[in-house]
């Protein structure tokens, strides 16, 4: 893989904002992400530790603790879906009889799922969230044939949002370490368990300071960074003390602008909107031509969202699981999102609005995300009733092809244009 693919998957180009240190950032960050290209997972087995993958992103502080090698195959679908050949590999799945309107990063996970070349696991860990998609996927997982013999762990997350629900999910939690310590002879490390959440809190900390130092107006650098931090601290094995340090110079850089009083170079900031849903694989050809050619900048996403992380309380593994459970099941991106209902979700999006003073909401309405399928008007209406405009779309954050990143922008400029943001 060239470096310049590497860098077109794993992050949006950088607007001119991002010189010297934030060049530098790019470089070391570019290279961590490089942890999460496909090939990784088909290497998997070289690494001589006990290979266990999922579905989603459930504690990876716990995988890391008991030094097995995990796999989020959601993540490496999605991954897949970003590469230059990614439209082939969605083509490919699709030539597999792959359900037709099932989310593409899913659909390229299960291509990966049956591919000849996938190692075989040691255990396979799955759940029911975020969303249908991604159980799906997890239900393939437990189903496929020549893995009928590797043991399975299937995680419930509730739907509630109350202590209960997290003391119940941190139950769980537990239980699978058990499965964990079983299926691959491996035994949780408390001890570095515990120094990993408390790594893991340090981190969540400076993407929070983050998230407070990009309300300024305007904007001081480039907001992607946020979503850029979230899969550095979370996707890749959590820990790094490099991901802490690239953290903490990253807020130390923009708080210098902040007090310069310096937005992004090169861009005229004139409007702050919110992107609700995913960033699209294609958002290097759409947001950096906003910012430049109509000064929009896109100031959240769902992976850099503003909500700050739950404190792991680490006084003990039943103290760190049970605030970890809430950490998922109300922090982690697309769960908060797709879990919870309407109400949690609406007030989340005119919250944002009103903290980070945007102008306007995008709902992109990702054609693969089913759980949104019932929320356009209530969002449309709830933002009207803000004096909010709001643009619905329809596309395919994974595949170009479906609304092409040209149309998306002639699109969003007539948008703004017609409510006099442009």
């Amino acid at each position: 893989m060239s470096d310049k693919a590497t860098q077109m998957t794993m992050t949006t180009p950088a607007l001119a904002s991002d010189a010297g240190v934030f060049d530098q950032l790019n470089r070391e960050a570019n290279g961590i992400l490089a942890e999460l290209l496909p090939q990784k997972l088909l290497e998997a087995p070289k690494g001589g530790k006990p290979f266990v993958i999922g579905s989603d992103e459930v504690l990876p502080e716990i995988v890391s603790a008991m030094d097995l090698y995990y796999n989020i195959l959601t993540v490496t679908g999605a991954t897949a879906a970003g590469m230059p050949d990614g439209a082939q590999t969605i083509d490919k799945a699709i030539e597999m009889g792959v359900e037709s309107r099932l989310c593409n990063a899913v659909r390229c996970a299960m291509y990966y799922l049956y591919s000849p070349l996938m190692p075989m696991p040691d255990a396979i860990v799955t759940t029911n969230s975020p969303c249908d998609a991604v159980d799906t996927l997890g239900i393939m997982m437990d189903n496929y044939k020549p893995w009928a013999h590797v043991p399975k762990f299937h995680l419930d997350a509730p739907h509630g949002r109350e202590e209960e629900d997290f003391v119940y999910f941190g139950k769980q939690l537990k239980e699978m370490v058990l499965f964990l310590e079983k299926a691959t002879g491996r035994k949780l490390d408390l001890g570095r368990f515990l120094a990993l959440c408390e790594e893991s809190n340090r981190q969540g900390a400076l993407l929070a300071e983050f998230q407070e130092l990009k309300r300024a107006v305007p904007c001081p650098v480039d907001p992607d960074w946020a979503r850029r931090g979230f899969r550095l601290s979370r996707w890749i094995p959590p820990g790094r003390p490099e991901v802490t340090d690239i953290l903490r110079r990253l807020v130390a850089a923009t708080e210098e602008r902040v007090k310069a009083k310096q937005g992004m170079d090169g861009v005229d900031e004139k409007i702050r909107f919110l992107w609700w849903d995913v960033s699209p694989v294609w958002a290097g050809k759409l947001f950096p031509r906003l910012a430049t050619e109509l000064g929009a900048v896109c100031l959240m996403d769902y992976y850099s969202y503003a909500a700050p992380w739950t404190v792991i309380d680490t006084t003990s593994e039943e103290s760190a699981l049970r605030t970890f459970g809430k950490r998922y099941l109300i922090d982690t991106p697309m769960t908060r999102q797709a879990m919870h209902g309407a109400d949690f979700w609406i007030e989340d999006a005119l919250r944002i609005v009103k903290e980070f003073r945007l102008d306007a909401v995008v709902m992109p309405c990702h054609i693969g995300h089913k759980d949104l399928n019932a929320f356009p008007k209530i969002a449309r209406d709830a933002c009207r009733e803000a004096g909010i405009p709001f643009l619905f779309l329809g596309c395919d954050v994974w595949d170009e092809r479906y609304m092409p990143p040209d149309k998306v922008f002639e699109t969003m400029k007539t948008f703004f244009q017609s409510v006099g943001l442009a």
